[in-house]
Formats: C-alpha cells, sequence, structure tokens
C-alpha cells in the first residue's frame, strides 16, 4: 500500500525511490494536494524525458505547483558551493549538502568526453593510508538523490560553457560505494536505466577496496557497468598494512570471488597506487600478475598523489614505468598507467578531504 502525504509533510526526494517508484510517490504527491492526474504524469514526463529537476523549469506546471515542488519532492539535495579549475582543464566542484555538510566531485574532460568522479559517501571507513579522503573517517552515507544530483548539476554546468557535459561515471570520489550499497544502487537504476535517465551502464565504472560479500550483488544487478578494484598490493602482508580493510575481507576471498565473475562482468580494472619502497619490488610485481591472471583484469598504476600529512613519497614517472615494465614481463594483459589529472587543485586520485567541514545543522 502506498504511503500517502499530507500538504505540510515533507516527503522524500522523488530519486530516493526507485525509477520504478518514482510515478507512486508523484502520484501521492499530488493526491494529497487534490491535484488532477494528469499533472503527475506531466511531473514525471519533466524528470524522466527532459531531465530536469529543478521546478523552476517546469513552465507547463502552475507556479504554485513548482514553489511547492521545490520546497518538497524535488527540493534540490545539494547546492555548488565552489568550483576549482585545474590548469589542465579538470573541474573540482565543493557541494554543500542540505544539513550542511560537503563533498567532493572532480569533472575530468579529454576531447569530447567528460568523466565525472562522484562521492557516494561523507568522509569514509576503509581508513586506505593513501588516501586523503580515509583521513575524515565516515560522517554519513548519501542518498541516491545527492549522488544523481552531483551528475546533474556537473552536466548542465559543463554544459553551459560549451563543454562536453558528463559522458562517463566513476564512482571513484569520496567513500566506499560499496558500503552504501542501496543508494548507490539506487542511482546506477536512475542514472541507467529506460525509467531514468537512459546512459549506458558501460560509460559507468564503481569502484571498491574490496568488500567482497557485494561484489556480486553489484554484478547480478547491473551486469554492464564497469568494476575498479583498489587493489594496491597482491601481498597479503603489504596491502594489511596500507589497506586495512584486508583484515575483514583477505586478498584470498578477494581474488576468488573475482575469478569467479570473470566472464560475468564487462570488465575488471584492478587499481594500483605504486608507494616507492612499499609495494613496488619484484615480488610485489610477481603478486600482482598472478592476481591479475586469476580475474583477467585490467592493470591501472598511478602514483601517489601527496597530502598534508602523508607518510609516503610520490612516485615519478621513472618508478611507475619501471614497475609497469615489471609486471608486463609477466603478465599477457593491459597493464597501464594512468596520468595524473587536478593535482593543481588537489582533485587527482585520493586526494579528496574536506580541509574544513561544517557542523551538521542542529
Amino acid at each position: 500500500m502506498t504511503q500517502k502525504h499530507s500538504p505540510q509533510e515533507k516527503s522524500q526526494h522523488v530519486l530516493d525511490s526507485s525509477p520504478g517508484e518514482s510515478k507512486n510517490v508523484i502520484e501521492d504527491w499530488c493526491t494529497a494536494r487534490s491535484l488532477p492526474g494528469y499533472r503527475s504524469k506531466q511531473i514525471h514526463q519533466y524528470i524522466t524525458e527532459q531531465s530536469i529537476l529543478d521546478p523552476s523549469e517546469m513552465t507547463s506546471l502552475p507556479k504554485g505547483i513548482r514553489e511547492e515542488l521545490s520546497k518538497d519532492i524535488l527540493a534540490s539535495p545539494l547546492q555548488i558551493d565552489q568550483v576549482l579549475r585545474s590548469e589542465d582543464g579538470t573541474m573540482k566542484f565543493l557541494f554543500r549538502l542540505q544539513d550542511k555538510r560537503s563533498v567532493e566531485a572532480v569533472w575530468i574532460p579529454t576531447q569530447d568526453r567528460g568523466t565525472l568522479c562522484v562521492s557516494s559517501q561523507v568522509g569514509c571507513a576503509a581508513g586506505c593510508t593513501f588516501c586523503a579522503t580515509g583521513t575524515m573517517k565516515l560522517s554519513r552515507n548519501l542518498r541516491s538523490s545527492e549522488i544523481v544530483s552531483q551528475w546533474h548539476m556537473v552536466d548542465a554546468f559543463t554544459r553551459s560553457e560549451g563543454k562536453p557535459g558528463v559522458t562517463q561515471i566513476v564512482f571513484m570520489g569520496m567513500g566506499e560505494p560499496l558500503h552504501n550499497y542501496g543508494p548507490v544502487s539506487r542511482s546506477l537504476k536512475w542514472l541507467t536505466s529506460e525509467d531514468g535517465f537512459g546512459m549506458s551502464p558501460r560509460r559507468i565504472t564503481v569502484s571498491t577496496v574490496g568488500i567482497v560479500p557485494k561484489i556480486p550483488t553489484l554484478i547480478e544487478d547491473h551486469p554492464q557497468i564497469r568494476l575498479a578494484v583498489s587493489l594496491h598490493s597482491a601481498v597479503e602482508e603489504t596491502r594489511a598494512r596500507i589497506v586495512p580493510i584486508q583484515a575483514q575481507h583477505p586478498l584470498s576471498e578477494l581474488r576468488d570471488t573475482l575469478s569467479k565473475l570473470r566472464n560475468s562482468v564487462r570488465r575488471i580494472s584492478l587499481e594500483y597506487v605504486i608507494l616507492p619502497g612499499v609495494n613496488d619490488d619484484i615480488q610485489e610485481a610477481l603478486a600482482l600478475a598472478s592476481f591479475a591472471r586469476k580475474c583477467h583484469g585490467h592493470i591501472n598504476l598511478l602514483p601517489f598523489h601527496p597530502f598534508e600529512g602523508a607518510p609516503f613519497q610520490a612516485a615519478n614517472e621513472e618508478d611507475v614505468e619501471r614497475f609497469r615494465e615489471e609486471v608486463s614481463q609477466h603478465y599477457d594483459g593491459q597493464v597501464t598507467a594512468r596520468r595524473s589529472r587536478g593535482l593543481d587543485i588537489d582533485g587527482a586520485c585520493g586526494q579528496l578531504a574536506l580541509r574544513s567541514e561544517s557542523p551538521p545543522a542542529s
């Protein structure tokens, strides 16, 4: 039975329901206000057919309805607080949430594409020692409306400047996506389903540090997306030192899970931050090659990106290339080195952390 809302009761945002449930949410909202049935159809069409989430742009609706929507089921879950621009064209967006907390997202242009790195949590509980976000700890999970709105706002902002908008999405921002599976899965459905915004799931990558029990669920629910695993070492002792979640989800379990799923997922990428003197010797290279063979993974190497108080040094291009060549000698699959983007605005991988976090509203 569908829940009814009184006009005085603030409802959940439409995007916090699933695409399939959204019609009922809108119908209930209209019924509670004694609006004719065709109004709910209009609102739903604005959202799903025109990708309009701002009620002020729903110009065929009376002003009063638009104003009520903007305070209720289409109240903006976040606002752009600041935009930082890198010399390489990368843009970092600071979003202010309704409870005064903040998250960051990064837009990276490449020719006719625009890749958006979205956040799924305020902070992160994984605690990876080479990641600035891990130093923040976890404040709370993001709702699906807050995740999808990052995409919607950045796409509109960049297109307004004549840029290509958001053509690819990677869940590699603040937070561990699989620690917030419900809202992340719901946001994926909104982004990709015919009842939502219709983006190709092949243009979306979800990254995880290795929350083993949730990985098969993700692939079963969203078989066309790409999976990225933040590996960083294929040696048990080394990974336990730099990736604390290893204590809960051992490397052997992660390897076996990925091996079983290798024919079910579109692509598995193995993300590997090179930490000089920690995970870049010959034993580490051999272990990484062996791990990748088990799951047919695409190895993606990147240098460590420094942040204040970090216990590691950055690898230079020579360090990365030396390690890449060593791994390639023992693995026939793809081994690539990712170029850092947005370093001058602290927008590179592992650098997203809020320097000052406002307390939540009381």
